[in-house]
């Protein structure tokens, strides 16, 4: 057997310094909750027992949202790709740009959506963002899903996508607008994005925030027929998604 084909695709575990970050919170704040809430009995301290319980709670917070970004990172975010990929309307020879497309969750999936088409992948390769990732983790997964030869993946700004206007059928873009630091650079973003789109080609964005600036931004440019779906609770944080074409 190809060994590639006895491998399986790895996408990743998202923001991982958050999910340690609350891990670590978890496992200092619950037990000192608690034994402070055990002190505060011996010792009749009311004011240390509130002091425990508040710990201990927020401990046990930080311990349920971190298992929510685990549920997220490997099954909810699969879900949200397919809900993704559904609210496109391909006919299988377009050209699709995945904007900030990571390990290739999103970009890979559309690939094997495009049997006659493309997929072009953009990132900056952020590690903060998600874990180990990399140009050669996208393009190793791309090849142990056996779409490798329709799929492009290179180095690239959303707020300068590196492709000239009017070049792509649709984009795509999952938890990645979001990282970039101000609103103004989101903005840009958008504003790029909708520049490399052809006209009548079609934009989904699916984030946890922002969306309603995304969808202002989107009108702003002269983008037609956009919505903002409800919350998606296949990821966490809970996500919606921006939908819209270019006349």
């Amino acid at each position: 057997m190809n060994r590639a084909k006895a491998q399986s695709a790895s996408y990743g575990l998202d923001a991982p310094g958050v999910l340690r970050g609350l891990l670590v919170a978890a496992a200092f704040l619950m037990p000192a909750g608690w034994i402070a809430s055990g002190r505060a009995v011996s010792s009749q301290f009311s004011w240390l027992n509130a002091l425990g319980s508040i710990a201990f709670n927020t401990g046990l917070g930080c311990l349920c949202g971190g298992a929510l970004m685990l549920y997220s990172s490997y099954f909810g975010k699969y879900r949200q790709r397919n809900s993704i990929l559904g609210r496109l309307r391909l006919r299988g020879d377009e050209t699709v740009l995945d904007v900030g497309c990571g390990r290739g969750l999103l970009l890979i999936g559309v690939a094997k959506l495009l049997p006659r088409g493309r997929a072009v992948g953009i990132d900056v390769w952020s590690q903060k963002d998600q874990f180990k990732n990399s140009r050669e983790a996208t393009l190793r997964n791309a090849e142990i899903e056996g779409v490798s030869g329709r799929v492009e993946v290179r180095d690239g700004d959303m707020r300068r996508i590196p492709f000239d206007d009017s070049n792509f059928d649709a984009a795509v873009a999952h938890f990645a607008i979001h990282n970039v630091p101000t609103r103004e650079e989101r903005r840009e973003a958008i504003r790029e994005i909708v520049r490399v789109l052809k006209p009548g080609g079609q934009v989904v964005l699916s984030d946890f925030k922002s969306t309603g600036l995304y969808a202002n931004e989107l009108g702003m440019e002269g983008m037609t027929r956009i919505e903002i779906s409800w919350p998606s609770f296949w990821t966490w944080p809970p996500s919606r998604t921006v939908t819209a074409r270019k006349p």
